[in-house]
């Protein structure tokens, strides 16, 4: 996996989440990094989900992603 597609989604999470929307879906992802590869975004996506910089959050019928500082404390 690539750091530098990483950085990119990382890059997309931080910048888009500076106004009132915080949760994302990953089409939202691909849409907004369009000169990259749709499967090394969703590499890039698992990985961060799996060092714990991303987060899932479901509404119970929707999933989405966001960065896990705005993650609703329990």
């Amino acid at each position: 996996m690539s750091e530098e597609i990483k950085e990119k989604v990382l890059g997309f999470f931080q910048e888009k989440s500076k106004g009132e929307k915080k949760k994302f879906y990953i089409k939202d992802v691909v849409k907004g990094l369009p000169s990259e590869d749709r499967h090394a975004i969703q590499a890039a996506v698992k990985e961060l989900l799996d060092d714990g910089t991303l987060r899932y959050w479901s509404s119970g019928s929707t999933t989405y992603l966001m960065l896990a500082e705005f993650f609703p404390k329990e």
